[in-house]
């Protein structure tokens, strides 16, 4: 029997999935954190910079590298959702004793 070469066999490494919070590095070794990656875009922060930076999800796989992946326990402690809801309430009370 002749085995036939049909190209369907994966090769090489996997790229790592790209999840929101991740941290990446450049090749200069600058960090940028992972805001969003949709509709083939990624959308990412660099350290340092206040504005956002977008780039197509084949060419952000070409120049970053992943860092770590960050588990749900470490993105519950960085965005502490029950501070922000307190805050909130704070804002809305305030306001409305303003009106009063």
């Amino acid at each position: 029997m002749k085995k036939k070469l049909t190209g369907l066999i994966a090769g090489g490494l996997a790229h790592p999935e790209i999840r929101q919070g991740d941290k990446w590095k450049d090749s200069r070794g600058n960090i940028v954190i992972i805001q969003s990656n949709r509709f083939n875009r990624v959308t990412f922060i660099r350290d340092g910079y206040s504005g956002e930076c977008i780039l197509p999800v084949a060419r952000f796989e070409n120049e970053f590298i992943l860092v770590r992946h960050q588990t749900f326990s470490e993105w519950c402690e960085t965005h502490n959702t029950a501070e922000k809801i307190q805050n909130l309430r704070a804002l809305i009370n305030a306001s409305r004793e303003r009106k009063e």
